[in-house]
């Protein structure tokens, strides 16, 4: 199998950096900078740069160049409102069209959650990039199973990694076992075919996050994690 594109390869590592917090909210993203901190030349990092914007991570300003998204609580709660409605009816359609195969997936990746809370990882930011890894393997499934290629898309739009990074590295233990619960009830959902209690469950498991998440958040705050 071939490597990745350079592109490629400085878009994921800024990615990450970004959703990591090396560069907190506000900062400033200035081409020489990134390129000498990624070892690479200024083309890619500008391509990555528009990738990451067309994301939402960064706003690209003129004659002031790229910024790293702030978030409020206003969009906090403007986001989690949407994921609840969206996703929920995302589960709700899932559950009339969800295969064996895609609910092994879900099963797989419920585990690997469960699993993840006695597994020792090499940092804290290593276990949270797992937990988002799992986390999205499992609503992306969903979103698949569901059929609707213009809700993917607009969930796609909607979800905020970020967000989603740091409320896994704030959960507590006791939280992740009731986001474990959360998925666990969702999958038994899916697999009776029962859609209502499906987008009932998925509402209920965001509006989790979201609350957890609240508890440790402020404005336009800065993130600070260890590695």
């Amino acid at each position: 199998m071939s490597e990745r594109p350079p592109v490629d390869q400085v878009y994921s590592r800024l990615r990450w950096l970004i959703i990591e917090g090396h560069y907190p909210p506000g900062s400033r993203l200035v081409e020489e900078r990134l390129a000498s901190d990624l070892g690479v030349s200024r083309t890619p990092v500008r391509q990555a740069l528009a990738r990451v914007a067309a994301e939402g991570l960064v706003h690209i300003y003129p004659n002031r160049g790229a910024v790293v998204r702030r978030f409020t609580t206003a969009d906090l709660l403007e986001i989690y409102d949407l994921r609840a409605l969206l996703e929920g009816h995302a589960a709700y359609l899932a559950a009339s069209r969800i295969g064996l195969e895609q609910l092994a997936i879900l099963k797989d990746a419920a585990e690997a959650l469960e699993q993840s809370l006695t597994r020792t990882f090499e940092s804290r930011t290593a276990e949270v990039r797992f937990l988002v890894e799992q986390n999205a393997i499992f609503h992306d499934t969903i979103l698949f199973a569901a059929g609707n290629e213009r809700l993917t898309s607009i969930v796609h739009m909607v979800v905020d990694i970020p967000l989603q990074f740091r409320s896994f590295y704030w959960y507590t233990p006791e939280e992740r076992h009731i986001s474990n619960f959360f998925h666990r009830a969702i999958l038994k959902a899916l697999q009776q075919g029962d859609g209502e209690r499906a987008r009932a469950m998925m509402r209920e498991h965001i509006y989790h996050g979201r609350d957890a998440l609240l508890q440790n958040f402020n404005d336009d705050q800065t993130t600070d994690i260890e590695q």
